[in-house]
């Protein structure tokens, strides 16, 4: 009877791993905040990763697209905003394994203690 347990494993990891191979993305969240609200002119640091997306999409010889979870426009520095986004984002299919953060210091604690309970990875720009 114990040989049946082995096969069932065996047969669920076999599952896993080819799911992987099929989806070859990475599935990331890039969460930023914008230095002022009223004016359009403002600075913000997802230009920067979109400037590093657009360079490790020239890679030939990577097979795996990153793919980053994020509002249309960055959002207010405010923390309940933040908490929201970040939530909704962890709750989608699938599961982010990262998350981007150039934010305001209220907005970059939220998501800090969020991700811990999540055991993510914060990449703060």
């Amino acid at each position: 009877m114990w040989y049946c347990s082995y096969i069932f494993i065996y047969n669920y990891l076999i599952f896993l791993f080819i799911s992987l191979i099929k989806s070859k993305q990475i599935p990331l969240i890039g969460l930023f905040t914008r230095d002022n609200q009223h004016n359009n002119n403002y600075t913000s640091s997802s230009l920067i990763i979109d400037y590093a997306i657009k360079h490790l999409k020239t890679i030939t010889n990577l097979h795996t697209e990153l793919v980053i979870q994020r509002p249309e426009q960055d959002i207010p520095c405010d923390m309940a905003i933040g908490t929201k986004l970040i939530f909704d984002m962890i709750h989608q299919s699938p599961r982010p394994l990262a998350i981007f953060s150039g934010s305001c210091q209220t907005v970059a604690s939220a998501i800090a203690e969020t991700a811990g309970i999540y055991d993510m990875t914060i990449v703060r720009c």
